[in-house]
């Protein structure tokens, strides 16, 4: 029998040695064993930069949290539970290009490039915010981390009902720039959570470049 005062978190024996991979090539395994062991915030060189794995480990840590929870109460986790959580996670990452809602009326998936076109058009209603393009060309570690991924206003990495995204946008010169990017990310979480429903949204917001006002009237 298992020991109630350990956390439970055999992964791979009640995913039955079913082995996916996130967009990026990290190991669904290894995530789930990061997030059972409690350590969803302990990010390696890789997820720090990755949206995938930083979308992953929490919606994992939140699922997985009951397990844990009941383990430190010196209790038996009911094998039940472990059942449903791991029947949960599959189906979450059966398609790790979407979201997933799951109810009693069946399933909402949202494709990651509409989680990343609303983020980018709540920047471009942002007073002062001219333009949103793809990633920061300063992002070359997310870039790499995922490569398949590229979207031409924003990179979007989601899992169940969690998103992160990365926001590069053009900011009209003079104005303040801080006061314009926190705005950018406060409107795109804000749209996100209402128009998809997710529930952990982070955004991180780059401003590369500056848009004059000579420059904006050439370009009109």
């Amino acid at each position: 029998m298992t020991d109630p005062g350990q956390p439970v978190h055999d992964i791979r024996q009640l995913l039955n040695g079913t082995t996916r991979h996130l967009a990026c090539g990290a190991s669904i395994d290894e995530l789930l064993e990061q997030a059972a062991d409690g350590h969803a915030g302990q990010l390696t060189g890789h997820q720090r930069h990755c949206l995938h794995c930083r979308a992953a480990l929490p919606e994992f840590s939140r699922l997985w949290a009951p397990v844990r929870n009941l383990a430190t109460e010196h209790v038996a986790v009911p094998a039940a539970l472990k059942t449903a959580v791991a029947s949960q996670i599959r189906k979450l990452t059966a398609d790790v290009w979407h979201t997933l809602h799951l109810s009693d009326s069946g399933a909402i998936r949202i494709a990651a490039h509409v989680v990343a076109t609303i983020a980018a058009e709540a920047a471009r209603n942002v007073p002062g915010a001219r333009a949103a393009f793809g990633r920061s060309t300063t992002a070359g570690p997310a870039e790499t981390a995922t490569p398949r991924h590229h979207h031409p206003h924003a990179a979007a990495g989601v899992l169940g009902r969690t998103a992160v995204v990365d926001l590069a946008i053009a900011a009209q010169y003079g104005a303040p720039l801080d006061t314009i990017a926190r705005e950018v990310q406060q409107r795109a979480i804000a749209d996100l959570r209402t128009k998809t429903g997710l529930h952990d949204v982070t955004v991180n917001v780059t401003i590369d470049d500056v848009v004059t006002s000579q420059a904006q009237r050439t370009a009109d």
